[in-house]
């Protein structure tokens, strides 16, 4: 796939035509081709040369020279490709790395309510779950995330990934996998076992890459667990520092470069739907009583596949089941046995933009590369720091550097990673405790427990709500996927749809008198393979503002059960 497919203002302006859609030749045909001009090219070597006496031949000579032709021809063949991978979501896989069997029992709905025996197993079939649901979006989220689109969109992407690594963590890596619960090695335990589910299922579709990674020219990576400590999502979440930008009239190159941190790539076609379309005018809410717990999770745009995942984790000390990010372990918001919290976007001051005297300031500077797509050797570049955070672009004339400090610098920032810790919480006091681990994004919780207890607390404090978007949503609404830009992918999309009154992607209520009468959507499905019942499932609910249940009791989930898969260690 050529790099000038996707977004960016240099890929907007790139003029090169489209491949998305175009579909792959057959091996066959493609030899034939070869071989119908090797031909012809000897013909025409043939009758340029002078003629040559003919002298006979021994008819063995002859058969052993048709023998070694039908040789060369049939091993020349290529094999049939193997069927793209889909999810196997009933009987049993055999896998490497899990102690014991472990149940994943889908229900009507598409939720995947996951047995093990041990915490390990747990999240190690939580990453294999996930990744069979959602691989090319998780794969996507890493590339985007780390600052990795070059490897495979090549060199339109340089300036975004250059800018999304400077705004990393570079601190010590102890003190980071310790910020995120009260027990040190608890959260790198968890995201080890994650990574290891999520690398099985891609070792896999590296050998039959699925349906999207066929159409969008590269195979998923392997992961490892530092990948989840980025900091990219926090600091897209944030956005304070180009509001400073604006009221301080810096120059628009540094606006630029902050407003690049982590952009998503996109498909330039002729077929995508309009903007009007994708935007949403929710701006989400949660709010919690004695009874229950009811939120709406907006995201700018409505996506295909959803920006969550629902998932039921069980196993001795976990009991928990709500929206997560399909790139991480655990749950974000939900319930688990005892208690239920969601979450609310809040405005907190976690960035500022400095202006400092580069003849009078110390700068730190550390190098990294970047692979590109198309290039032999990886892109060179250097991250230039000052002690109040990182320089994003210099005026070289007047000798001034432009500095983004934010809290993401600190160790403990990676966007949603203390969520195992909050999903242990038994108590108010609990919760409290397990909030003092989440340092990123800013967010206003709210909680409510099987006594009755009520709470609401931000994290970081103090905050204010945030605004509605600005943008205006039209009647008619599209759940855009990346590859939906061209007629050949448009069933990617999903839509157009009446749009309800709250178009949050992801809404529910959660009953704390009894959990099976829990309510849940996560909009358009649960899936991201198109042949599935349930990649656009839950789109026609959301349209008529209805909701799906969230079972939780093993009874409940037993008597729903659409499909049940077994992982089993292989010995």
């Amino acid at each position: 796939m050529n790099a000038d497919r996707f977004g960016g203002r240099r890929a907007q302006h790139a003029g090169m035509r489209g491949r998305i859609g175009r579909k792959r030749e057959p091996g066959w045909i493609a030899m034939a081709r070869v071989s119908v001009r090797l031909r012809s090219r000897a013909a025409l070597r043939a009758a340029a040369e002078p003629r040559r006496l003919c002298v006979s031949v021994s008819p063995w000579f002859m058969f052993l020279c048709v023998l070694s032709h039908l040789c060369v021809v049939g091993c020349g063949r290529r094999s049939p490709e193997p069927p793209p991978l889909v999810p196997q979501i009933s009987g049993v896989i055999e896998i490497v790395g899990l102690s014991a069997p472990v149940r994943v029992v889908r229900d009507r709905w598409g939720i995947p309510h996951i047995y093990a025996e041990t915490g390990d197993d747990l999240f190690f079939a939580q990453g294999f779950v996930q990744a069979q649901d959602r691989l090319f979006q998780m794969d996507l989220w890493r590339r985007a995330a780390l600052g990795r689109l070059s490897e495979v969109l090549g060199g339109n992407f340089i300036d975004r990934d250059t800018m999304t690594r400077r705004i990393q963590y570079r601190g010590d890596p102890e003190s980071e996998w310790a910020s995120y619960g009260p027990d040190t090695n608890a959260t790198n335990a968890i995201a080890a076992a994650f990574v290891r589910g999520v690398n099985t299922w891609v070792a896999r579709a590296r050998q039959r890459p699925p349906e999207e990674f066929v159409r969008a020219g590269w195979l998923p990576a392997y992961w490892a667990p530092p990948d989840l400590l980025t900091r990219t999502d926090a600091f897209v979440a944030s956005g304070d520092a180009l509001e400073e930008v604006e009221r301080s009239g810096l120059p628009d190159v540094v606006g630029d470069a902050i407003r690049s941190v982590g952009t998503a790539p996109f498909f330039i076609g002729s077929s995508g739907p309009p903007a009007s379309a994708t935007a949403t005018r929710a701006a989400g809410r949660a709010a919690a009583s004695a009874g229950e717990v009811t939120f709406s999770e907006a995201a700018p745009r409505l996506n295909a596949p959803s920006p969550r995942y629902l998932v039921h984790l069980v196993a001795p000390g976990w009991n928990v089941i709500g929206a997560a990010a399909p790139w991480l372990p655990g749950v974000a918001y939900g319930h688990n046995d005892r208690v239920a919290w969601a979450m609310m976007p809040i405005d907190v001051d976690t960035q500022d933009v400095y202006v400092e005297r580069t003849s009078t300031t110390p700068v730190t500077v550390v190098g990294d590369r970047i692979p590109v797509k198309g290039r032999a050797d990886p892109l060179a570049f250097q991250i230039e720091s000052t002690p109040r955070g990182v320089i994003v672009s210099t005026d070289r004339e007047r000798g001034l550097a432009f500095v983004v400090g934010w809290r993401g610098f600190e160790p403990g920032a990676a966007a949603e990673m203390a969520a195992a810790a909050i999903d242990r919480a038994r108590t108010l006091a609990d919760f409290r405790t397990a909030l003092t681990h989440w340092k990123m994004p800013a967010r206003r919780f709210v909680y409510a427990d099987a006594d009755g207890h009520v709470a609401v607390q931000d994290v970081p404090a103090p905050g204010r709500l945030r605004e509605a978007p600005a943008e205006r949503a039209a009647a008619d609404a599209v759940f855009a996927h990346l590859l939906g830009v061209t007629p050949a992918a448009l069933r990617f999309n999903v839509g157009p749809l009446p749009r309800p009154p709250d178009d949050g992607q992801v809404r529910g209520t959660i009953d704390l008198r009894s959990w099976d009468r829990s309510r849940m959507l996560n909009a358009p499905g649960q899936s991201a393979w198109r042949a599935s019942a349930h990649y656009d499932d839950a789109a026609k609910a959301w349209s008529g503002g209805e909701m799906f249940p969230l079972l939780f009791s093993e009874d409940a989930v037993r008597a729903n059960a659409e499909a049940t898969l077994t992982l089993s260690p292989r010995r």
